[in-house]
């Protein structure tokens, strides 16, 4: 745990805390134990009486290029472990983003580079998300087939419509900055010479704020996600997940977990990224 912790930095100034991915050399790619550090710092810097804004930011060349797939236990759970453990560790990976939903005080993502994956998610639970021109977004793990099991598909469909919903969640194709703010994901874009200054203007604004009308913000929020339904979005995932891992494919139909268990879970990725190669995908 102390070696996920040094992953997770944390920096309060001026009623900022500024919470940074700190693993570059794997561009930021997020293990369980490093989320579960990550809502560890969220949580604590929020319950400070010195903390009136949250920014998330990452080190290196890119926010988050997605969870780490290097153990498939990790990942997605172990064929070993019971029916009840796998679905435990399903249903906390939805449970990190709601409480991040739920998040006791503004939160501001900073983004650069690729943001895919749960770094996407990142982007759809915070307040506010800055990013450069280049950044990258995308769900490619629909790709091996589990399109729409997740608490993203309902929780797009309110947000952005379900056209554009379909698009980002049945596809898993890569959206632009550009296209992931006409469809209302970010709240700006800029170069990436300007993401720290334009990350800091508006966390120093949100400051200016009094503490009593943040927290009075932050319930008004909650009452709103509760009545719009937003926060059932969650309830979909650990039912629809585990449906999808046992999903049957046809054999002229590509099977991502066959390929896990046959040949690893990167050389599956591998064959998941050359078969949906191509322009129109975007990766």
């Amino acid at each position: 745990m102390s070696e996920d912790r040094e992953l997770i930095g944390l920096a309060v100034d001026g009623g900022v805390a500024t919470v940074t991915l700190q693993r570059p050399e794997k561009r930021n790619a997020l293990t369980a134990a490093m989320m579960r550090t990550l809502l560890t710092t969220v949580s604590g810097a929020a319950a400070r009486d010195d903390v009136k804004v949250i920014v998330v930011r990452g080190e290196g060349r890119d926010f988050c290029s997605g969870f780490d797939v290097a153990d498939p236990r990790d990942f997605e759970g172990s064929v070993e472990d019971s029916r009840r453990v796998r679905l435990a560790s399903i249903r906390e990976k939805a449970d990190w983003m709601r409480e991040l939903l739920q998040c006791e005080r503004p939160l501001v993502v900073s983004v650069h580079g690729a943001c895919v994956g749960i770094g996407t998610y990142l982007v759809l639970v915070a307040d506010f998300a800055i990013v450069t021109s280049d950044a990258a977004f995308g769900l490619p793990e629909e790709r091996f087939g589990s399109a729409g099991a997740t608490w993203a598909y309902p929780y797009l469909i309110r947000e952005i419509g379900m056209k554009r919903a379909n698009e980002i969640v049945m596809t898993g194709r890569r959206v632009s900055a550009d296209e992931a703010l006409s469809y209302g994901l970010v709240n700006q874009v800029v170069s990436s010479a300007e993401l720290a200054a334009a990350t800091g203007d508006l966390a120093r604004a949100l400051c200016t704020l009094p503490r009593e009308g943040i927290a009075l913000n932050r319930t008004v929020k909650q009452l709103a996600l509760s009545v719009s339904g937003q926060l059932t979005s969650f309830d979909f995932h650990s039912v629809t997940h585990a449906l999808a891992e046992r999903m049957q494919r046809e054999a002229d139909e590509f099977d991502f977990m066959a390929h896990v268990a046959r040949d690893g879970m990167r050389a599956a990725i591998e064959e998941r990224n050359r078969r949906f190669a191509g322009e129109w995908w975007g990766w």
